[in-house]
């Protein structure tokens, strides 16, 4: 393990949804419609609308993969070709790491790992809106019912150290906005959405009109980070056009063509849309956190702002470049140009976060402290603890 001076703040820990995240406080009258569990071929699989869903593929996580296994393989370095399967190596038993569904032995895993504290995003959660999509009421159920759950087992904020964060979708602003009055009431210090377009009636739309200040305006009020964590969402509609359809997404198991060609389009085009639809400017207390995205795709979009402001100063009430810099925090990935980051966004806009305990994160925390070998002891202990704290401090919206 790292030998630091200091305790890090994790910005990207994930649990294993325990096998009632989803039904243990759905209305009954919706459970159909929603998340069911059924068993098909001797196996426990999960049913998301009525559909058997492949997001990931055992939904139980028992056994699961050891942290960090496919780390050789996001840093690009699988060169014997071996399939992203045989690389997962052997698996472990649930029952061996209490910390990955019991809040309390996670904090005693956290002491072992160098951590203070640590932002806890869904695994199996972040795939659900885009499978609810045609359904928007069951949609925002499941997800309420999932907050839900999410509270009792770990806390919106457990003993000051883990930070929860309660799913939102936009699909329904005034649902939207009652579920953020609820999780805020009971004391969320953070929420989460996935990437991508909103989910409609009618398809999609940008997260950025204004049909959906009813939800920003509470967050923008309430002086909460928002994270934009990587799930499934309407971009994968982009691989229609050049692939063949009829194969559903499953993790793990994709063609290279989405991998190579627009791995990076749902966060990038996203931010793109609520700074152009102009919702950081309606919005100007709202802070938005990139996590689990990667961050190569930003010194291209700050680019293309750049563009659009020669082109149309007149659409912008600030440049965009600017107020990207101003309000957005990123979480890069190991792998990324860490130094080229800090320059282009400054020291205070980055945040460490290890993924842990995913097959694709890092299998110790602090040992992203050797992807910054160039960052002076100041800058490591910012990127890897002061940034998340000052993010995490509520700062509410000063009235006009």
């Amino acid at each position: 393990m790292a030998d630091l001076d200091f305790l890090a703040f994790d910005a990207d820990n994930h649990y294993y949804e325990a096998e009632d995240a989803f039904t243990r406080h759905i209305d009954r009258s919706m459970a159909k419609r929603c998340v069911q569990w059924a068993e098909i071929n001797g196996r426990k699989r999960l049913l998301v609308g009525g559909r058997v869903n492949k997001f990931i593929p055992n939904p139980t996580f028992d056994p699961i993969a050891k942290p960090g296994s496919l780390e050789d393989y996001f840093r690009g370095k699988n060169l014997d070709g071996k399939d992203m399967m045989a690389m997962f190596g052997d698996l472990e038993a649930m029952a061996a790491n209490p910390g990955y569904r019991d809040r309390e032995a996670r904090l005693g895993l956290m002491d072992t790992q160098g951590l203070e504290s640590a932002l806890l995003f869904p695994t199996l959660g972040v795939g659900m809106q885009e499978a609810l999509r045609h359904d928007i009421e069951a949609l925002h159920a499941t997800f309420t019912a999932f907050n839900k759950w999410l509270e009792e087992d770990w806390g919106f904020d457990y003993q000051g150290r883990l930070y929860a964060a309660p799913m939102i979708t936009l699909a329904d602003p005034q649902l939207a906005a009652a579920e953020i009055d609820r999780v805020l009431a009971a004391g969320a210090r953070i929420v989460v959405m996935v990437p991508g377009p909103v989910p409609t009636e009618h398809g999609y739309q940008s997260p950025g009109l204004a049909d959906y200040d009813p939800a920003w305006a509470r967050l923008d009020e309430a002086g909460i980070p928002v994270a934009i964590h990587a799930g499934l969402s309407g971009t994968g509609q982009y691989a229609k056009v050049w692939e063949k359809p009829g194969s559903q997404f499953e993790a793990f198991k994709h063609s290279p063509f989405p991998i190579v060609a627009f791995a990076e389009r749902s966060v990038s085009d996203t931010f793109a849309a609520m700074i152009c639809h102009g919702l950081l400017s309606r919005f100007p207390n709202l802070r938005l956190l990139s996590v689990e995205n990667g961050a190569m795709w930003v010194p291209e979009l700050l680019r293309a702002l750049a563009g659009g402001y020669g082109k149309m100063p007149f659409a912008f009430d600030v440049h965009p470049v600017e107020q990207f810099k101003q309000q957005v925090w990123v979480e890069p990935f190991y792998e990324d140009d860490m130094a080229m980051l800090r320059d282009l966004l400054g020291i205070d806009r980055l945040l460490f976060g290890s993924d842990f305990p995913h097959a694709e994160g890092l299998p110790v925390p602090t040992d992203f402290i050797n992807d910054i070998p160039a960052f002076t002891p100041d800058e490591v202990r910012q990127v890897m603890r002061d940034n998340a704290i000052s993010l995490l401090a509520t700062r509410p919206a000063i009235a006009a």
